[in-house]
């Protein structure tokens, strides 16, 4: 496994968020908010302070059946966890790459399927908050539907903006919020 190895959730890691299961201990459930299928390896060892940390945290999610490797599209790979991360790691720097963000010719696009847009508004949460964001970010990733989704948007944008200020506000309503599904 190289340092561009994605990691995404299984239903279980869903499940583990809301029912907070005696294994999943605060380190642990904090990175696995984290996982959304487009963060690699790397990035996982920038949030937790070095390689053999990601690598272990990791490990200890899939061992739980929380978290497992993904391809580009989100997708699991045939790959056991234990093979996984038992594979040679490429010590080299890691490449950081640029996450695209949406402009505003970009929000007027085409509106998100359901499933893209409450990963996209949980990864925003994250990437913006980081774990005093967690609250905001599983009452986004509890949404079944479009209806609780648009829903939980003001209590989203109100925490956005106690923590970051209007100007992240604006730039979720920008990136993503008129192109989340309609009710």
């Amino acid at each position: 496994m190289d340092k561009n190895t994605l990691f995404g959730k299984t239903a279980a890691g869903r499940e583990a968020l809301t029912t907070r299961p005696a294994g999943l201990v605060p380190r642990l459930r904090s990175l696995l908010i984290m996982v959304d299928g487009k963060r690699n390896l790397a990035e996982f060892e920038k949030l937790t302070g070095s390689l053999e940390q990601a690598r272990q945290s990791l490990d200890d999610l899939m061992a739980g059946g929380w978290v497992e490797v993904v391809g580009a599209d989100g997708l699991p790979k045939a790959m056991s966890g234990a093979a996984a991360l038992s594979t040679a790691v490429s010590f080299e720097p890691a490449v950081s790459q640029p996450v695209p963000v949406a402009t505003p010719v970009a929000a007027a696009e085409a509106t998100l399927p359901f499933s893209d847009a409450r990963r996209q508004v949980v990864r925003f949460i994250n990437d913006q908050l980081g774990p005093m964001g967690e609250s905001l970010a599983i009452r986004a990733e509890s949404c079944k539907t479009p209806v609780e989704l648009q829903a939980a948007l003001p209590r989203i944008r109100d925490g956005l903006k106690s923590f970051k200020g209007a100007a992240v506000v604006q730039q979720f309503d920008e990136a993503l919020a008129n192109r989340l599904p309609k009710v």
